[in-house]
């Protein structure tokens, strides 16, 4: 008999990550029976959603969609809100559309809970009980963990700290408020000051010319991380975390953004207890097996 498989697909600005996954049910990470980066398309992007999982599952029988998407959705529905970074997606019912194409239950939910459920469960968070995890990429995504439990807010929004502003009067930001934390700290913002310093390439280089000792780079890193720093504290603040997990593309190893960004809370804070601030342990993989996780529950 063909194996059963769920797929649990973390969508971005600019890529789709997947992890296709043994359907048995279990508390361990999902297994990767396949795993990669696909191009997230300009267009007609449920359409793309649901060939990339044809092909993924390509002889498996597939039971069960998670996917994770930047922004605000509803998960009773499968619609999505609002996001800011895929906005060809906004208000779109995202679930039903892909549930019909695939003829298989399919789950939508925020990326930032995706990669949170992860790391809580099996990664940099697996020994704590209360652990906030961001991830750093085209946008910038959080949730809280407590006790295993996603605590969603009233409306199922919480955790947004990327939209927190930092910069009052600043940039515009995607979301429609100035000089938010993405406007400073996100990729494209990254890249943005890169080249206006005459940087050549992504944040994926400016990262390196810093490694490199490249004075304009220094300068970009260690101000996008005392943003970052910043940030934490209010987070510390409000939230009063166990643990800070910092994950995504743009704070993969070495880890510069995180190591900087820790060492400026630790000089900043006052009343603050700072808990460890730690990089993420499953990196850029965090929300696809949080997907995969959510798609094997769907599947049970």
């Amino acid at each position: 008999m063909t194996q059963a498989a769920v797929l649990g697909l973390d969508v971005g600005g600019s890529s789709v990550k997947y992890r296709l996954a043994s359907a048995d049910p279990g508390d361990g990470m999902p297994d990767a029976l396949a795993e990669g980066v696909a191009p997230a398309p300009a267009a007609d992007l449920p359409a793309s959603l649901a060939e990339l999982a044809r092909t993924v599952a390509a002889g498996y029988r597939l039971v069960a969609v998670a996917v994770a998407i930047p922004g605000l959705v509803d998960e009773a529905t499968g619609t999505v809100i609002r996001s800011t970074n895929v906005p060809q997606l906004d208000g779109r019912p995202l679930g039903p559309e892909l549930t019909e194409m695939l003829d298989v239950p399919v789950m939508i939910l925020n990326d930032g809970r995706a990669a949170a459920v992860a790391e809580a469960r099996w990664g940099a968070g697996a020994a704590a009980h209360d652990v906030f995890t961001l991830a750093l990429g085209t946008g910038i995504a959080g949730s809280h963990i407590v006790d295993g439990a996603i605590v969603d807010g009233a409306n199922g929004s919480a955790g947004e700290l990327g939209h927190v502003v930092i910069e009052p009067g600043g940039l515009p930001c995607s979301c429609g408020q100035q000089g938010c934390l993405e406007t400073v700290i996100g990729a494209p913002a990254l890249r943005r000051v890169w080249n206006a310093a005459g940087g050549e390439g992504s944040a994926r280089e400016l990262l390196a010319a810093y490694d490199e000792g490249d004075p304009r780079a220094v300068a970009i890193v260690q101000a996008a991380a005392r943003h970052l720093a910043d940030a934490i504290l209010t987070l510390l603040a409000l939230v009063d975390p166990g643990v800070v997990v910092v994950g995504g593309g743009l704070a993969s190893e070495p880890h510069r953004l995180v190591t900087l960004a820790a060492s400026y809370v630790d000089e900043l804070a006052t009343f603050h207890r700072v808990p460890p601030i730690v990089p993420a342990r499953l990196g850029r993989w965090a929300g696809s097996v949080g997907a995969a996780a959510e798609a094997r529950t769907l599947a049970a």
